[in-house]
């Protein structure tokens, strides 16, 4: 069994995700010849020479969120469901490094777009992954008393998204090609992670504070008492 500490300690698995998905994707993105990060998704690096540290870096990820979200559940008594979701999306994540993208919008260069069954499930998982994502950053905003940010991420990353998917299917159907499409998934997925980041540093630095949303939580510690032997 994990020590006390070491358990305390887990959400910060959901910081190393972030902190990774940002590097590798910016770097990978910008020495990799002919991809375009402002067109071309980022599971689309997974396509093309050194494809599998693509591959390598989406599951891990999803395994850093899958063991960050163990350590969520842990700290976010009665919100069980916030955690839940951040482990959905570590699990997309892995399963999105399997299941292989399809060639198209331009990468890789001189490859001739495909459409096969493998790449359309790969679409699903990231539909359903972006979907989680957004509902997972508005629960998390409840479960450590943000409503308003969380919510404010959730519409970003919802918007984002939505706008992405739809211009990467004009781009794909020839109608504007060479479309931002990536740039905006990267929006999407970048504020998405950096939320988790922030609320499970936050809960891992500041123990002490009870984030109970249950009937029956206890108020927080550094709320001081009325003196009622003052009479005004």
């Amino acid at each position: 069994m994990l020590s006390t500490r070491a358990a305390r300690m887990l959400p910060l698995a959901c910081v190393v995700a972030a902190v990774q998905m940002a590097v590798f994707v910016t770097v990978a993105g910008a020495v990799r010849p002919g991809y375009d990060s402002s067109r071309n998704w980022i599971s689309q690096l997974s396509l093309g020479p050194g494809g599998w540290l693509a591959d390598v870096n989406l599951a891990l990820c999803g395994l850093w969120l899958l063991l960050g979200a163990v350590g969520l559940r842990r700290q976010l008594t009665g919100s069980g469901a916030a955690a839940g979701l951040v482990g959905w999306c570590g699990a997309c994540l892995v399963v999105l490094a399997v299941l292989p993208t399809d060639a198209g919008i331009g990468y890789p260069p001189g490859v001739p777009e495909a459409h096969t069954p493998i790449g359309f499930a790969h679409q699903l998982v990231a539909v359903t992954l972006g979907l989680a994502g957004v509902v997972a950053a508005a629960r998390l905003g409840l479960a450590v008393r943000r409503p308003y940010a969380g919510r404010v991420v959730a519409w970003i990353m919802g918007l984002t998204f939505v706008a992405a998917s739809v211009l990467v299917v004009l781009d794909d159907a020839g109608v504007w090609p060479g479309n931002p499409s990536g740039a905006l998934e990267r929006v999407a997925l970048f504020i998405g992670l950096a939320w988790i980041g922030v609320v499970a540093h936050e809960v891992t630095s500041s123990p002490v504070r009870a984030y109970d949303r249950s009937p029956h939580a206890a108020e927080p510690t550094n709320v001081r008492p009325r003196d009622h032997s003052r009479r005004g």
